[in-house]
């Protein structure tokens, strides 16, 4: 299985977002404003993690957007009143902190613009003065406060004085953003804000034993998923960054007893909404977001990469498999149903999706924060370790030290050819039986050398040129979720991919029907 053509459809989807008939906005979505910031970290991890190219007119269009979109006071991402197609939703709107830094960063990075930064660091200054001593944010401090009204939407509210509130949907899910900008600035104000964002949702918004806080999942709070998963993703980065290991240690355990098989299913189902369904489906179940399911994906990759947590590998492998892969729309599916009226944008895009396993289309900041994720996924097939290099996942890949082919029929087979002379080692999932695996090293056999979740390709370096072969079988299974609702799924598995369901949801679903 090979990512690149995968994330090749994506962006073809991506370039087709910004519509003429709009000024190039990107309209239909949750929010113009919003969405310009995830095109923009989308687009540029693309072409920055497989060459993907940008035509320069589409570039200059967003370009001219995002400048249109910041000219403001706090140069906050924010839709504006004097523009017929943005003037509904044109609100001072905090849930937007993150898509501008994620947007300011992507220029830094890989564009090196002053611009960006300058914007970036007035944007930090106004979340700084308006953030208060107990989380709380005190919008009256943005200059936007001015111009535009504040939004209406519940889950970005500030909630009552000394109680409980949660702000996941605000400085939470800005958190991730802000320690990605000051890896690239380096500048001390941004790790002064992003620390005290951090040590405010440590104390409000986890518990240090790793079970979901109450309040997150409560009935009355209007509570949603991706912030609250982006919010881990930010602590767990942030712990990193300054090796405050009570922060790693909180997400490490959140992750374990709280999101793994619990928020997020095992099929990698999981709801848009946390606490009050805003959104169901007609079964009354939450619709679907599989964005957070790439954050789950996301923060299993990094623990496990990062924390030597080997064992999440298999979750991560199994996320993209299960469902990231199979809720991305793809040319055969719009083929095969021309009454969906599907756009340009939708091809190779995911969506919100009300039904619980179908539905397939775009809503364009979940089609980019998946992008995000398969960029970050495709980048760490492989990792150089002082060890020799490690194959942790699964999806072919060619790089300066090997070319990697993973291949499943009836079993799975991963080959390896080396470029360079290095130690091998290659993940065998543990769900694979290790008595059925075998290893070949330019096609003889060798011994099944294990250490933790890899097989260890020889004793000592391999020389460039060097062909190695695992094998193991696919083990078939069935599994059952039980939705919010009552109702009940029935999967049939093979290894880590689903190759059945019953019942089968319309349209477009993502799974055959069991047999």
């Amino acid at each position: 299985m090979n990512l690149l053509p995968r994330l090749q459809l994506a962006g073809a989807g991506l370039l087709a977002m910004p519509e003429p008939a709009h000024e190039g906005f990107i309209a239909g979505g949750w929010e113009a404003a919003h969405d310009m910031g995830r095109w923009w970290d989308a687009a540029l991890r693309l072409e920055a993690t497989i060459g993907f190219a940008i035509p320069r007119e589409t570039e200059t269009t967003a370009r001219r957007n995002l400048a249109r979109l910041t000219d403001n006071p706090d140069r906050l991402l924010c839709n504006r009143p004097d523009i017929a197609c943005l003037q509904p939703k044109a609100k001072l709107n905090p849930h937007n902190f993150r898509e501008t830094l994620l947007a300011y960063n992507a220029l830094i990075r890989w564009r090196q613009d002053p611009d960006a930064r300058a914007a970036a660091l007035t944007l930090v200054a106004a979340m700084d003065r308006a953030l208060q001593p107990d989380g709380r944010l005190d919008c009256t401090r943005f200059g936007l406060s001015q111009l535009v009204p504040f939004t209406q939407d519940p889950s970005h509210a500030p909630g009552p004085a000394h109680a409980w509130f949660d702000s996941t949907g605000t400085s939470g899910r800005a958190l991730e953003a802000l320690v990605w900008l000051y890896e690239a600035t380096g500048e001390p104000t941004v790790l002064a804000l992003a620390t005290r964002i951090a040590e405010h949702h440590l104390q409000a918004t986890v518990n240090p034993d790793g079970t979901v806080r109450n309040e997150i999942t409560a009935p009355h709070n209007v509570g949603h998923n991706h912030s609250y998963l982006g919010t881990l993703r930010g602590l767990l980065l942030f712990g990193l960054l300054t090796g405050r290991r009570e922060f790693v240690t909180t997400v490490a355990a959140t992750y374990r007893r709280g999101v793994r098989g619990i928020i997020v299913k095992e099929s990698g189902w999981t709801p848009h909404d946390l606490g009050k369904t805003r959104f169901p489906n007609p079964h009354g179940d939450p619709v679907a977001d599989p964005a957070s399911a790439g954050d789950s994906a996301q923060i299993a990759l990094w623990l496990a990469l990062r924390t030597g947590a080997d064992d999440l590998l298999d979750d991560v492998e199994r996320l993209v498999r299960a469902r990231l892969l199979p809720t991305q729309l793809t040319d055969e599916e719009i083929a095969r149903n021309p009454a969906q009226g599907f756009k340009a944008r939708d091809r190779g895009a995911w969506r919100i999706h009300g039904e619980c396993h179908a539905e397939k289309g775009c809503t364009p900041d979940v089609h980019a924060a998946v992008i995000h994720t398969l960029c970050d996924i495709r980048q760490n097939v492989c990792s150089a370790t002082p060890g020799g290099v490690r194959v942790n996942l699964h999806f072919d890949t060619d790089n300066d030290w090997l070319r990697l082919t993973c291949h499943r029929d009836t079993s799975a087979r991963v080959r390896v050819e080396l470029k360079r002379t290095t130690p091998l080692a290659i993940r065998l999932p543990g769900w694979a039986s290790a008595t059925g695996a075998q290893l070949t090293l330019n096609n003889r056999p060798q011994p099944l050398q294990q250490a933790g979740v890899f097989v260890q390709a020889g004793t000592k370096a391999l020389p460039a040129g060097s062909v190695v072969e695992l094998t193991f079988d696919l083990p078939g299974r069935t599994s059952e979720e039980q939705m919010p609702s009552g109702r009940t799924y029935r999967f049939t598995w093979r290894g880590d991919e689903i190759t059945g369901i019953a019942p089968q949801d319309q349209p477009v679903p993502f799974y055959p029907a069991a047999g």
